[in-house]
């Protein structure tokens, strides 16, 4: 079994729970069975006991070589915004749908793709158990296939983002638009790429009270 990637010294602020400790397990052993050499796993980092989770779609090249979660440019933006509303990766749990990188063949280069059905199946059951060990009380889905993922595939980003919707195991959801979403409009469409980062800075500024309500019933 090849070893799981180790991502950076510190890169989680408590000890892991055994509880997920062995849902790892069982993700690097899928990775092993299921994906390319080099392309994954890449699990979740920040605090396992945040009540605030953060669930984006599927690591990338940078995430593959850094071996944590949001480490390209994306993860770069949503560090940002973070910080612009006075919070830090490492109050919250960052994880993916998918663990392994899906890529597809674009001549000589390997590009990032979207995960596919079969992917998002085989890997559902250990997010769903991965969940279940650190419970958190609020999720935050990073992009539409997050959000079907764990709202329903009759979920719509464009019409239901930025809200708090029931979702699983007993949480509060809502969903935003991916990081990488608003870096693929900046070369076509500034303007649009700067308001979609204000409405993905506006989503998790109300993401955020989920840590300042933490003690509440």
């Amino acid at each position: 079994m090849p070893e799981r990637p180790t991502g950076r010294p510190g890169r989680r602020v408590t000890a892991v729970p055994p509880a997920l400790a062995e849902v790892e397990r069982r993700m690097v052993e899928l990775a092993a069975a299921t994906c390319p050499p080099g392309f994954g796993p890449v699990l979740g980092e920040g605090d396992p006991t945040s009540p605030l989770a953060l669930v984006g779609e599927a690591p990338g090249e940078r995430e593959v070589a850094e071996g944590y979660p949001f480490a390209g440019p994306a993860g770069r933006l949503l560090d940002d915004i973070l910080a612009e509303l006075g919070a830090h990766r490492m109050q919250m749990w960052l994880t993916n749908v998918v663990k392994c990188r899906p890529v597809r063949r674009d001549g000589e280069r390997l590009t990032n793709r979207p995960p596919s059905a079969a992917e998002l199946a085989a890997w559902l059951p250990l997010l769903t158990a991965e969940l279940e060990a650190i419970h958190p009380r609020c999720l935050v889905c990073l992009g539409a296939t997050s959000a079907r993922v764990l709202l329903g595939r009759g979920f719509r980003l464009t019409e239901q983002r930025g809200q708090w919707l029931p979702g699983p195991l007993g949480t509060r959801a809502l969903a935003t638009f991916h990081p990488a979403y608003v870096l693929h409009l900046e070369p076509h469409d500034p303007a649009a790429s700067r308001a979609a980062r204000e409405t993905v800075k506006s989503d998790l500024a109300l993401a955020l009270t989920c840590l300042s309500q933490a003690g509440t019933p």
